[in-house]
């Protein structure tokens, strides 16, 4: 912010990024909780009380366009749009994939929410939701479009990046 007089600064700061994407976040709770109904039959919840923030990817890119086109808007904007606990995401999924939920306690009891409405201020307008985020995974797993891989697992993806270097 301290050259904000001499250069237009938009910074946003993003909730967690769910949905289709070419470069899948398996890891991420929408979309873990999601490909564990379709994969496994059965959603691993550890606690279930904890709160994220959300926003489609969809959302995320129509925000950084907007804020291309309109460089008098200006400062820091949070970018989320929904504060859903880690339970009422995994039954969600249950209602587009046939599973159960098995809770199991959790040493990590934190909870995030974002407040956007200095971003909505602006005219900005989300399209899409957490809803719609399982429905595309869904689909796309059900057409064959998806797997669970290792790659869209960062972690497993940084891991084996290590491993092959180091070979």
């Amino acid at each position: 912010m301290s050259y904000a007089d001499q250069m237009v600064v938009q910074i946003v700061r993003p909730a967690t990024v769910c949905g289709l994407s070419p470069r899948m976040r398996l890891d991420v709770a929408v979309n873990l909780l999601t490909m564990q109904a379709l994969t496994k039959g059965e959603i691993t919840v550890l606690g279930g009380d904890q709160t994220r923030p959300n926003i489609h990817i969809d959302d995320i890119t129509d925000l950084y366009l907007f804020l291309l086109d309109r460089p008098d808007v200006r400062g820091i904007y949070n970018a989320g749009f929904e504060n859903i606990s880690i339970l009422k995401i995994a039954e969600m999924a249950t209602q587009h994939a046939q599973a159960k939920i098995v809770i199991k306690p959790s040493n990590d009891p934190r909870s995030y929410r974002v407040n956007s409405d200095k971003l909505l201020a602006t005219g900005f307008r989300p399209k899409k939701t957490v809803e719609d985020a399982i429905q595309e995974i869904c689909h796309a797993y059900q057409a064959g479009q998806l797997k669970d891989e290792d790659r869209f697992h960062n972690l497993k993806w940084m891991q084996q990046s290590v491993l092959k270097r180091a070979a």
